[in-house]
């Protein structure tokens, strides 16, 4: 079968999204398919940088693909999704969410004004038609990354949908060995992973806790910053973009994880810390993690203030035994999620039931 898989791309940007990418490519290939790869280059900035993007994937027609016919689409992202194919399945990353809950946020990148309005409508009626239409073109299976993200979908747009998990990058390498005396805090520094939580946390704790922070950002200095006015520097490191070998090394040997983002998608780092056999501490709005966490089975689950993430990282550190438990049910849990890209590639390309045929409108005679 050929498979074609649409996505888009931020030029001089490699994240979670872009892994997601190339373990589907070769999931896809290892089960026997051919694979063709669209990417499509997306810009913030200008404005209506999105509106052109939109109309390339409007206006194409991707049956046909460089001399061959591509027999199952799998679109992945806004606005690769919006592209026509009579057997489009999507498996929705996140939609443009500085059209939804974070439209005119400090967190988006459209101000919610007038002469945006109109962009924000364009984006959410061609969502409303690729992903619930019945058009020809239209999307004929609609799967997410996570029930957060149906739960986004279900709520601005009224489309159903089904969470699909898939692995994080290099899953089989994690592992679990002796715990030291330091919470890991991986991820970008950046707003929405709200790394200042943590530190306000570890400020408020009554005894001293030892936190390594991973990650590149646009807010390291200001983080940097905190950490000195807390007088926390000498319990706090931040060690920046690090190696594979490293982060798996920090993992393998952390006392438990921090992961507190605002409403996140997914968030590899709650599933990498399971495969690592380490608890983690999340936060009552942090979307995706919480469809993993089970507090005080797998970890924490507490609300976003610092005193009372204070108090769970407290009693992990102080109770070695229960820290280690904790872990053991996380990693009991990631395996019996069948979270494996095996399951991933069959329900994207399952069999669906034909289309009904074209809806013949009255003729008034």
């Amino acid at each position: 079968m050929r498979v074609g898989i649409a996505t888009v791309h931020t030029p001089g940007i490699y994240g979670g999204a872009e892994f997601l990418v190339d373990g589907l490519v070769e999931a896809v290939r290892a089960a026997g398919h051919s694979v063709h790869k669209i990417s499509m280059p997306f810009y913030f900035e200008p404005v209506d940088a999105a509106a052109h993007t939109m109309d390339q994937a409007l206006g194409a027609n991707y049956l046909p693909f460089n001399g061959g016919r591509i027999d199952r689409m799998i679109c992945l992202k806004f606005p690769a999704y919006m592209l026509r194919h009579p057997d489009k399945r999507v498996w929705l990353l996140h939609q443009h969410r500085a059209a939804y809950d974070l439209y005119g946020t400090s967190y988006g990148w459209l101000p919610g004004k007038p002469e945006t309005d109109a962009l924000r409508e364009d984006i959410i009626a061609g969502d409303n038609e690729s992903l619930g239409g019945i058009e020809p073109g239209s999307a004929r299976a609609v799967f997410t990354i996570a029930e957060r993200v149906c739960q986004r979908l279900r709520d601005f747009n009224k489309i159903e949908s089904k969470a699909l998990y898939h692995p994080p990058a290099n899953w089989e390498e994690f592992r679990c060995e002796e715990a030291l005396p330091y919470i890991f805090v991986p991820s970008r520094l950046e707003g929405l992973k709200r790394q200042d939580l943590m530190l306000k946390a570890l400020a408020a704790c009554k005894t001293p806790i030892n936190a390594v922070f991973a990650g590149s950002g646009g807010m390291r200095s200001q983080l940097e910053s905190m950490t000195a006015q807390l007088g926390l520097s000498d319990r706090v490191r931040f060690v920046g973009a690090i190696s594979r070998e490293d982060m798996l090394n920090l993992y393998a040997h952390a006392s438990a994880v921090f992961f507190g983002p605002l409403d996140e998608d997914y968030g590899y780092v709650t599933l990498e810390a399971m495969l690592s056999g380490k608890p983690v501490v999340t936060c009552r709005d942090s979307g995706g993690p919480l469809e993993f966490v089970v507090d005080g089975e797998t970890g924490y689950v507490t609300e976003p203030d610092p005193t009372d993430i204070a108090a769970a990282l407290e009693k992990l550190m102080a109770d070695t035994a229960l820290a280690k438990c904790l872990g053991q049910n996380g990693r009991a849990r990631y395996e019996a999620l069948n979270i494996t890209w095996s399951h991933v590639v069959e329900t994207l390309l399952q069999d669906l039931p034909p289309l009904p045929p074209p809806h013949k409108k009255d003729i008034l005679l």
